[in-house]
């Protein structure tokens, strides 16, 4: 664990932060390339990468903070310091598809190229923001004795909940996934069919790595025996399966 990668007098250059901002970027530069395949301004990207970013840090805040809002409810201060981490992609995810929705519409943009332009970007810099989790010992799985099993030292959020205790490194299974998905999405660009292929498969894909690793990662929460994120991963993963069939009969066969 490292929270803080660089200190410099007072200034600090936190672990979480870093990568975040760094997932940011690269899903940023990627969006830009994928836009030019898709015939869309780039400079339509630009505008939509501050939106995104907000809503994407504002949902996925208000979703952890809900998940624990037992702590949050005695520390309501600790609510917007988003530096010491705590954000669920989910939450991001959907605030940020309503922020896309709404920008095509006023940017009379094609929506399903739009998505289909963001998506690989955005897998790719989810999975280098959970390294950022990594080092700053949030988002941690449940106790393990397998070898790879990681004890996060005092002062981190996991040690706060299993101190002394060996537990999965979900968020490095969570970056391998995503990792690996983004490269299946890249080589689906390649043979892309109809617009909506990339943002309905990268649905598909998230769903399914977020319900299984659900079952690692520790939750305070679980209604009939499965997390939140688990029954908005099923929702997920159904929509992306309707979406794929769907728009692949309406486009191919029309």
């Amino acid at each position: 664990m490292l929270p803080v990668l660089l200190k410099l007098g007072v200034l600090e250059i936190r672990s979480y932060g870093f990568f975040v901002a760094l997932g940011f970027l690269a899903g940023i530069l990627l969006s830009l390339y994928y836009a030019g395949q898709e015939k869309i301004e780039q400079s339509n990207i630009l505008d939509l990468a501050i939106y995104v970013i907000i809503s994407a840090i504002v949902g996925a805040r208000l979703f952890y903070v809900f998940g624990q809002w037992d702590y949050y409810r005695s520390n309501p201060l600790e609510i917007i310091m988003v530096q010491n981490g705590g954000l669920v992609f989910l939450g991001g995810l959907l605030l940020t598809l309503l922020t896309v929705l709404v920008y095509s519409r006023a940017k009379n943009i094609p929506l399903l190229r739009l998505l289909d332009a963001i998506t690989p970007g955005t897998t790719l810099g989810y999975a280098i923001g959970r390294i950022g989790c990594f080092l700053n010992g949030c988002c941690f799985g449940l106790p393990t004795g397998l070898p790879w099993g990681v004890t996060f030292p005092p002062g981190s959020l996991a040690a706060a909940y299993c101190p002394n205790q060996a537990l999965h490194p979900t968020q490095l299974y969570s970056a391998l996934a995503m990792l690996l998905a983004f490269f299946a999405l890249v080589w689906l660009y390649r043979t892309k069919k109809f617009d909506g292929q990339i943002i309905f498969w990268g649905l598909v894909l998230y769903s399914l790595y977020r319900f299984l690793v659900e079952f690692l990662r520790y939750s305070p929460i679980h209604w009939l025996n499965l997390t939140p994120s688990q029954w908005l991963a099923i929702f997920i993963f159904f929509f992306g399966v309707w979406g794929l069939s769907y728009f692949r009969t309406t486009q191919i066969h029309k």
